[in-house]
């Protein structure tokens, strides 16, 4: 008979002691791609269509190493905390509908220099805050990454 639709062919085994059938493709692409006949690739970014950067001097590789460090980063995450938050704080103390805010009087509006005075108060108390976390948050992250 003919064969059924839908069946595949099997392909007809070498007899014992025969020659052994070719090795399939994926397996010589593999051995290629992780195998022991894998070459390691040069790193050349001009290869790759990218920009070629002269060699740095002694005085960048110093400041690069500086930047790197754990101190600079911790130092920036300090200042960089300090100012949002500075800047989180005088934006809720300016939206606050509680500034000012008398029990005994509730219709009073506050004034100015009540509402500046918090602004000022709450952006301190905030950068202050935020500066410790994020020195904190910079210092964790460098101990982990070493």
């Amino acid at each position: 008979g003919c064969p059924r639709p839908g069946m595949a062919a099997v392909p007809p085994s070498s007899p014992p002691g025969g020659p052994e059938p070719p090795p399939l493709q994926y397996s010589l692409l593999l051995k290629h791609l992780v195998g022991e006949e894998r070459r390691p690739r040069n790193w050349d970014p001009a290869a790759l269509g990218g920009i070629p950067s002269p060699p740095k001097s002694e005085e960048q590789k110093m400041v690069e190493r500086a930047m790197e460090s754990c101190a600079f980063k911790a130092a920036l995450a300090c200042v960089g905390g300090f100012v949002l938050g500075g800047a989180f704080g005088v934006f809720t103390a300016g939206i606050d509908t509680n500034v000012g805010f008398d029990p005994k009087d509730p219709y009073r509006t506050p004034t100015a220099k009540e509402v500046l005075k918090d602004m000022g108060q709450r952006g301190i108390s905030y950068a202050k805050n935020f500066a410790i976390v994020g020195a904190m948050f910079s210092c964790t992250e460098c101990v982990v990454e070493s």
